[in-house]
């Protein structure tokens, strides 16, 4: 028996109504902000949730008394109540337990991240995030997917336009309207949305939070009424003019492609194919499925959006690149690891603060820089910092846990270290003239002495790569442009290093060994017992040729208060040529602690 449209619709949504009483789909949204809420509403709504709204813990049990709620979004701290002692509280509720819980919340104000996991929360995500981002992930939580097929069979109404309006388009560059959506995929198993910014017969221009580079092969997927129509198009173009909002993708698309099909499906809905209005997306798949036009690429097609497409993507700076790429990271999920803030960034990657969902930890992810990500000698680079640390176990070097390449997005997670840089101690005024301080010392030359004897040479020794926990735990990191030394012990190398703090043998790239660790550690010190590096110059070459031809003011004449002593082992470590330094850190340790003896038997004395 057939059924007319009317009944099958009215059946559909019966079936509808059905799935929702078995699985709840409302969510309730907590957080202190109103206009917060209202926004972040308005975009759970457009993505078809039905979303209830509260500032304080009392107008939330209200609302979970009284509708179906299916999830719950709350902030880190609400009116009355923490959200994490809202997460707990529900969790011991037999009734509610089950609910899943979001916790959705500044970047400024985190949290207990990994204690939340442990509680029970479902999903941790930081704010601000791409709302569609957003979106995504929690219809991924919503399990919203297993209605698509009921969505896509609705008859989908065909907006109609005013003939001046269409009059109006004729003479402008045609444009789908700001809410026509699309997905994308890289693998065919993650799918991202997307929004059209613009199209040609030859491609597409769309903003997206997913990340990609020029070359890649990209998936795309639009509903259409009788079911998703696919393509596969390339990357030809990414638009990064403000890293705060979605990026801009363009794709071009090869003659074999479906695309010609999702191209007449777009022209049909805005009612202009060449002058030949299109009534329906039925009316398109039939049309293409009954002939044999060839889609050939023309020069002269959409011109703006053809020159956009071809435009020379060196003309965008490398750092908005980089800048882009990890603000877009906050909030995603890499493997099982997902990632909650930025710490900080240098030439080869970022460092973000993230959580292990699996062990339920704190991790630090390292992540390619996105303008090396492509550059092979870098990504071998980045994998053999990963590689020498993993050969590195010792209590004061950051410890790395695993290695992984999800997306194009090659990272290595490592141990997470809450405490402050030797820099941030300097800009604090800090004083690491002390006892302590000397202390920190010969931990720095007995974890390098380590480093040696496993015959590797660390070549970015400076304060910014020496952390002290919030235990008073020692951590040296950031292994990225360390080497292996050959046979002899020695290995010859370009000129590597950080300019307040190189040493003269790698300025002149010389043959080189721990002796130029050994002198970017005194420099290292000398400006933590003196507020400033032993040279300075009004540029870059100015302070490297001070390293090759001046003598350093000595640091007990630069600061009076470090004893002449501990002054002088500072200054040796500082001697230009190799052989006349400390040859090794043995004799560094040794000479601290004879100092550390007689400053602690003066002190008993007085």
């Amino acid at each position: 028996m057939f059924q007319t449209k009317k009944q099958e619709k009215s059946r559909l949504i019966s079936l509808i109504i059905v799935k929702q009483m078995h699985n709840p789909g409302d969510i309730l949204l907590i957080n202190r902000d109103e206009g917060f809420l209202e926004t972040t509403v308005r975009y759970l709504e457009d993505a078809g949730f039905l979303t209830y709204s509260a500032m304080n813990m009392r107008e939330a049990l209200s609302i979970l008394s009284s509708k179906p709620i299916g999830l719950i979004i709350c902030d880190n701290v609400v009116q009355d109540i923490s959200g994490f002692e809202f997460l707990r509280f529900l969790k011991n509720d037999p009734l509610r337990d089950a609910i899943p819980f979001v916790l959705f919340v500044p970047v400024h104000d985190q949290g207990r991240a990994a204690k939340a996991f442990q509680v029970g929360v479902a999903d941790f995500m930081v704010y601000p995030m791409e709302m569609d981002v957003f979106v995504e992930r929690i219809t991924e939580i919503m399990g919203a997917n297993e209605y698509d097929e009921i969505r896509n069979a609705l008859p989908q109404p065909i907006e109609k336009k005013s003939n001046s309006s269409l009059d109006k388009r004729r003479h402008t560059r045609k444009k789908p309207v700001p809410t026509l959506n699309i997905k994308l995929s890289r693998d065919g198993i993650l799918w991202i949305s997307g929004i059209i910014k613009n199209y040609s017969k030859e491609g597409i221009l769309i903003s997206t939070s997913m990340l990609g580079k020029k070359g890649l092969s990209i998936t795309i997927t639009m509903p259409l009424a009788n079911g998703n129509i696919t393509a596969e198009g390339e990357i030809v173009r990414v638009y990064f003019d403000d890293y705060n909002h979605p990026l801009g993708m363009g794709l071009c698309f090869t003659v074999e492609s479906d695309w010609k099909i999702i191209f007449d499906y777009l022209e049909s809905i805005l009612e202009v194919k060449e002058g030949k209005k299109v009534n329906s997306p039925e009316q398109v798949r039939l049309a293409n499925h009954n002939n044999d036009e060839t889609v050939t690429l023309s020069n002269n097609t959409d011109v703006e959006i053809n020159d956009a497409l071809i435009a020379n993507p060196d003309d965008e700076e490398p750092a908005s690149y980089n800048e882009r790429f990890y603000n877009s990271l906050t909030g995603k999920q890499l493997d099982n690891y997902t990632i909650i803030s930025l710490i900080g960034s240098g030439s080869m990657g970022g460092v973000f603060k993230a959580v292990d969902s699996t062990l339920e930890r704190e991790v630090a992810l390292k992540v390619i820089s996105y303008d090396l990500s492509s550059k092979e000698n870098f990504r071998k680079m980045f994998i053999k910092e990963a590689r020498i640390i993993s050969k590195l176990n010792h209590p004061n070097i950051a410890q790395i846990y695993s290695i992984g390449n999800q997306n194009y997005i090659l990272y290595f997670a490592m141990e997470f270290i809450s405490g402050m840089t030797v820099k941030e101690l300097i800009k604090k005024d800090i004083n690491l003239n002390t006892i302590k301080g000397v202390n920190y010392l010969i931990d720095i030359c007995s974890t390098l002495e380590f480093v040696k004897q496993k015959n590797i040479i660390h070549r970015d020794i400076k304060p910014e790569n020496i952390l002290i926990t919030n235990r008073g735990i020692l951590k040296i990191v950031d292994f990225g442009v360390a080497i292996k030394t050959d046979a002899d012990g020695e290995k010859q190398t370009n000129m590597v290093g950080s300019p307040y703090y190189i040493s003269p043998d790698a300025i002149l790239g010389r043959v080189i060994d721990h002796r130029s660790d050994i002198y970017s550690l005194g420099a290292t010190y000398y400006h933590a017992l003196s507020s400033a590096p032993p040279f300075e110059g009004k540029d870059t070459e100015e302070v490297l040729l001070k390293h090759l031809n001046e003598k350093p003011l000595p640091l007990h004449k630069r600061n009076p208060r470090v004893s002449n002593l501990l002054g002088s082992i500072i200054d040796k470590m500082l001697i230009k040529n190799p052989d006349e330094r400390y040859q090794d850190y043995q004799e560094i340790i040794k000479d601290l602690q004879n100092f550390r003896v007689k400053v602690l038997t003066s002190l008993k004395r007085k």
